[in-house]
């Protein structure tokens, strides 16, 4: 017999003469062929923290949604409340007029201005009023009836006058014109 065949498996003999355990690269091949029950424990401890970063994911992504929801809701606002500082400004000018050195006629071309400004920052806003005109057709969607009138000159179910305007935004009524409506021509016994 030679001396190779009779070293054991678990010694190498290097060049030198000295003995050697196998390298660690031989092991871990061995090692590495996993059971099938250790395997699919691997898969379910990867699944796991996948399943974990994609949670944390999501609600980071929540929190950013949430973050520019509010910073969009205040700009929007912003966009809205700017316009305002301008009629507020108007009513403040005339606040500060002397009252005695003031006549009704400016006192009230003062509050047109002021009305003119807000319309026009409504408008800027999207903002329509609801303004029917006498013998319009009522629409619920758009007009609330508040009186029930009967007129000579106004078919029935028609609007007699406004009593509010109303506005709508979009196809959005922010509030409903208020009108009377012609309940007919009016009876004998009325």
């Amino acid at each position: 017999m030679h001396e190779e065949e009779s070293t054991p498996e678990s010694e190498i003999e290097a060049p030198n003469g000295a003995t050697e355990q196998p390298c660690a690269e031989s092991v871990s091949e061995e090692s590495s062929a996993l059971s099938p029950e250790e395997s699919l424990r691997a898969e379910l401890a990867e699944a796991v923290e996948a399943r974990q970063r994609a949670l944390a994911d999501f609600q980071n992504f929540q929190r950013r949604s949430l973050e520019n929801e509010k910073r969009a809701t205040a700009s929007g606002r912003m966009d809205v409340i700017r316009p305002l500082l301008g009629v507020l400004d108007q009513v403040d000018l005339a606040l500060s007029q002397d009252p005695k050195a003031v006549s009704v006629e400016a006192i009230f071309s003062g509050v047109q201005l002021v009305r003119d400004e807000m319309c026009r920052v409504l408008d800027g806003q999207g903002v329509v009023a609801i303004d029917p005109e006498p013998g319009a057709e009522f629409d619920a969607h758009h007009h609330q009836a508040v009186v029930h009138e009967p007129s000579d000159d106004v078919a029935e179910g028609r609007i007699i006058r406004r009593l509010q305007i109303g506005w709508v935004h979009g196809d959005m009524v922010l509030r409903p014109a208020v009108v009377a409506v012609s309940s007919g021509v009016p009876s004998e016994s009325d």
